[in-house]
């Protein structure tokens, strides 16, 4: 069950960045810009997995599994934030650049897909801190529910078309 899901991530990343070639780029500011949110996006994979790490736990029947994914999720867990601190800090340098280099296209699909999520940044991101300050199952689901709504803005941003 592990093996099969770090392969979806490797296989996400690998069609990300192959998605990405396809659509080439104009200039290295760019490119520069792209490199960056495709970081970003590991970045965030990286957080997004632990809901699944947690849905195994919970799932799984064997002690020794549960003990194993529990010790992992503690180490992981204490790197969630500053991996969704740094994550925000590339999108919003991505989103700098590429607002200022496609500033006459902002009504685009791209764009505008890529400012919806951007704004559903500081949604996430306000979620977990309240999850942080009172851990309520209400304040949980609600920062799982961002999180994956999030990711798939992020999807729809990555995979439509525009300039490059």
């Amino acid at each position: 069950m592990i093996a099969r899901w770090l392969t979806i991530n490797v296989v996400t990343v690998m069609l990300i960045f192959l998605w990405s070639l396809h659509q080439g780029n104009n200039s290295t500011y760019i490119l520069i810009g792209k490199i960056i949110a495709q970081v970003a996006f590991i970045l965030l994979l990286i957080n997004v997995n632990m809901y699944f790490v947690f849905l195994l736990i919970r799932k799984s029947k064997g002690r020794n599994v549960k003990v194993r994914l529990a010790k992992i999720s503690k180490r992981m867990m204490s790197y969630h934030i500053p991996i969704a601190v740094t994550a925000a800090s590339l999108v919003s340098i991505h989103a700098a650049i590429m607002i200022s280099l496609h500033y006459e296209h902002l009504w685009k699909a791209k764009t505008v897909s890529g400012v919806i999520s951007l704004g559903l940044l500081p949604l996430l991101l306000y979620s977990g801190l309240l999850r942080r300050w009172k851990a309520t199952g209400y304040r949980r689901t609600f920062h799982y529910i961002m999180a994956f709504v999030f990711i798939i803005h992020i999807f729809i941003h990555i995979f439509t078309k525009g300039s490059s």
